[in-house]
Formats: structure tokens, C-alpha cells, sequence
């Protein structure tokens, strides 16, 4: 296997679209690392706020958003590495997802209990949320009409119209739900990891 040293705590790296290169968030350096994929060449190092933890693209490929834990804040550069703005999130920024049509970026802040919901082209916030103790996974579900925010220190997850940034519904699914993975096809039902019940739930969006 190949190894890059990109720097310190290095977490959840994305590939840009094209999968040309591929951005690390290194929180304790504080800065994006930008590898090539072909040679593992550095290609730059940019700040876009401090403790970057999980990433995001935006879907015409132009963008790349950044879930600040440490500073609780969204950052964004664009996949050439211009800084574009940053704005505050809450507590622990961490895990980021973006609709499908690139209109609005959604952070979960895990010590905050919140959904923090921003316009992609201004990074102005539109709408905090509650979410369950713990917020530890953030999914858009693929057809673009909910999100599905985890909440690791309870027995429940919460669900929210992705356009209107409003709750829909609570659903029992076991303590420590985490990620939501969509059944490939099917917008409309979810498999929910519960690391403390050691299961998996299935939800479906459509009750």
C-alpha cells in the first residue's frame, strides 16, 4: 500500500469528483491536504478553520465544504483550493452531507444537540434544528426530501424535510445509532447501525 504523511489526525478523506485527487481534513494541523492520486504528490495545504474533521463536495464539483470540530464553524474552498468563506455551526461541528441539487449543505453538531442548515452559495445559516442526544451521523437521503440525523446517546433519530428544515418524524430504532445507509434504488427505506444495541434497524421514510 501506498502512504502519503499529510499531517496530524488525519480523518475522513473525499475524493473530488473526477477522482483525480483526494482531500484529507487533518484537524491537528488545521489545514485541507490535496493529494494527487496518480503520485501522491502534495499538491497544497489550505485553512478553512480549525479541527477540520468530515467533508462534503458539492455536486457540480466546483466546491468542497469542511465540518470544523473544533471551532464549530463550516468552511469551504473551492477543489482548486481558494478559500470561500466560512460560518459558524455549533459546538463540535461534525458530520456534513449536501442535497442532491447542491442548494443547501446540513452539518450535525454533536455537542450541541443541532442540525445547522446553510445556503451552499452564501454559507449564510438558514435554520438550527434539535436533534437527539449526540448527533453522530448526517444523511440526505438520495431523492433530496429528508435528512436523517442520528443521535448516538439515545434511542431515537429524528427526520426532517430537507426543503422546508422542518422535523417530520422521532423514530425508536436502539441506542447508539450512528450512519444510515440507503437501500441502493429505494430513497424511501434505511439501515440504521446501533453500536450500543449492537443491531441494525430499518426504517422506512414513507410512515
Amino acid at each position: 500500500a501506498q502512504t502519503v504523511e499529510v499531517g496530524v489526525y488525519p480523518h475522513d478523506p473525499l475524493v473530488a469528483t473526477g477522482g483525480e485527487y483526494v482531500f484529507v481534513p487533518c484537524a491537528g494541523d488545521s489545514v485541507l491536504v490535496k493529494v494527487r492520486l496518480s503520485d501522491g504528490y502534495i499538491v497544497g495545504r489550505y485553512n478553512v478553520g480549525n479541527g477540520p474533521s468530515h467533508l462534503v463536495a458539492h455536486p457540480d464539483g466546483t466546491r468542497i465544504y469542511s465540518a470544523n470540530s473544533w471551532d464549530g464553524t463550516l468552511g469551504c474552498i473551492t477543489v482548486d483550493g481558494v478559500y470561500a468563506g466560512q460560518a459558524d455551526s455549533g459546538g463540535w461541528a461534525h458530520a456534513i452531507d449536501i442535497a442532491p441539487d447542491g442548494r443547501w449543505v446540513y452539518v450535525a453538531n454533536f455537542l450541541d444537540d443541532t442540525l445547522a442548515v446553510f445556503d451552499a452559495a452564501t454559507l449564510q445559516r438558514k435554520a438550527l434544528l434539535l436533534t437527539e442526544c449526540y448527533p453522530h451521523g448526517l444523511d440526505v437521503s438520495p431523492d433530496g426530501r429528508y435528512v436523517v440525523v442520528t443521535g448516538f446517546a439515545s434511542e431515537y433519530l429524528r427526520i426532517y424535510d430537507a426543503d422546508k428544515h422542518v422535523q417530520v418524524a422521532r423514530v425508536e430504532v436502539g441506542f447508539g445509532s450512528s450512519h444510515t445507509a440507503f437501500m441502493a434504488g429505494n430513497a424511501e427505506q434505511a439501515f440504521v447501525g446501533c453500536s450500543v444495541s449492537d443491531h441494525v434497524a430499518c426504517i422506512d421514510l414513507r410512515a
